[in-house]
């Protein structure tokens, strides 16, 4: 009887410590899963390989480029779009080591907010559109379009998209762009700011080009 007894109270206290374990290492596991979600940028673990850097008119989800590109467009010049959100590690190193340091751009806040700003770097000059996408303040248009702007169709936010105009050999002139993702797209921060003035230089040239006929 007592032995039935032992072994019966040795079973509850397995059961229990297996339970207790479960709930504890569950917690770890939510903990862990919660942090992975916020900090790690889907949009940059997707990217193997890298993605094209080709320039092309078709939006990604086939909606019209948003009104505030094509005002901007119209009247500034061409548009380098960048998108951030919180938790993402490759957005705030982008800001801090390519951004900042090359495009002597000034971000008065900690966690930054979205604003607008005209870039002029050596011949080059351009409109500068940060959208942080956990903004409340900013409009719909604006929060969403980086789907219109998924390039690649990874499913993620592209960090970076270039729009200029272009001639599409169809009778119109109509925004033209390219979408970089993540912070991996070069090896080094020299090489990634390389990277942009090249694109720019193009987008530049276009838009002297075309902004005669763009309507």
């Amino acid at each position: 009887m007592k032995k039935m007894l032992v072994i019966q109270v040795s079973m509850l206290l397995l059961v229990s410590g297996a339970l207790g374990g479960m709930l504890y290492f569950t917690d770890i596991y939510d903990d862990v899963q919660s942090t992975i979600v916020e900090i790690l940028c889907l949009s940059c673990i997707k990217l193997q390989p890298k993605t094209s850097r080709e320039f092309t008119f078709e939006t990604a989800n086939g909606k019209p480029h948003p009104d505030f590109v094509v005002n901007t467009l119209k009247t500034k010049g061409p548009i380098l779009i960048q998108y951030g959100e919180s938790g993402c590690p490759a957005c705030d190193d982008m800001i801090d080591n390519v951004m900042i340091p090359f495009f002597n751009l000034e971000f008065r806040e900690e966690e930054p907010k979205s604003f607008k700003t005209e870039v002029n770097v050596g011949n080059l000059s351009f409109f500068y559109i940060y959208i942080y996408i956990d903004d409340d303040n900013i409009p719909t248009e604006r929060k969403e379009s980086d789907e219109i702007y998924d390039k690649d169709h990874i499913g993620g936010f592209p960090m970076f998209t270039i729009i200029t105009i272009e001639y599409d050999h169809g009778g119109d002139i109509k925004p033209y762009y390219t979408s970089l993702y993540g912070n991996n797209f070069e090896d080094s921060y020299k090489k990634m700011y390389e990277t942009f003035i090249e694109l720019l230089e193009f987008s530049n040239e276009l838009y002297d080009r075309n902004i005669a006929g763009y309507k």
